[in-house]
């Protein structure tokens, strides 16, 4: 019986961390509430407090799932050797659209990042990974193609752009500033 209820645990927990994203992707960190998380998991605010201590605590597990999901769906990307790079870079552009406008919000990790930069140091640390991660996925990729240093500036500068475009997007209501950044970064490998 332990084991049903230690599954039924963790099931529960994914769906909170699930539903919360979405929740912190839409309203940002300081915007959401525990009570409106409950209410897109459709529980009462108490029982989030069975799976997390805290609003902090909850936030730093989104944080991580996202940084995974990343990690496995677009990241993973640049290293799979059997694909030439162009088509690689392609699949990463097409994963990033997916992520950033298939549902509503942009980028989670742009947005709290910004919001608690001088407050949440531990949030920082997560994010910092996630473009780090993110930036070495794609110098690994330019390396195809540039020198180490130029793949890495390289590197560095589009996911700058990507951010800006997908922010732009989201204020303008206007994906046209990523498919444009888009568009410019697949020529960065012929």
């Amino acid at each position: 019986m332990e084991q049903a209820d230690s599954s039924q645990d963790q099931s529960g927990k994914e769906l909170i961390i699930r539903k919360a994203y979405q929740v912190f992707r839409e309203q940002g960190y300081y915007q959401t509430t525990m009570a409106d998380i409950a209410q897109a998991c459709r529980m009462q605010k108490g029982s989030l407090y069975h799976h997390f201590t805290s609003k902090e605590e909850l936030m730093q597990q989104v944080l991580l799932l996202a940084h995974g999901l990343f990690k496995e769906e677009v990241f993973a990307i640049a290293y799979h050797t059997g694909t030439p790079p162009g088509q690689r870079l392609g699949h990463m552009l097409e994963a990033l659209d997916r992520f950033y406008f298939d549902e509503q919000g942009g980028c989670l990790m742009g947005l709290v990042g910004q919001e608690v930069a001088t407050r949440q140091l531990e949030f920082m640390r997560t994010i910092k990974q996630f473009f780090t991660d993110w930036i070495e996925a794609f110098a690994h990729l330019l390396g195809a193609q540039y020198p180490p240093p130029e793949a890495r500036e390289l590197a560095q500068r589009s996911v700058q752009e990507i951010e800006g475009a997908v922010m732009l997007a989201c204020i303008f209501l206007d994906k046209g500033y990523f498919t444009a950044t888009r568009t410019r970064l697949a020529q960065l490998i012929k």
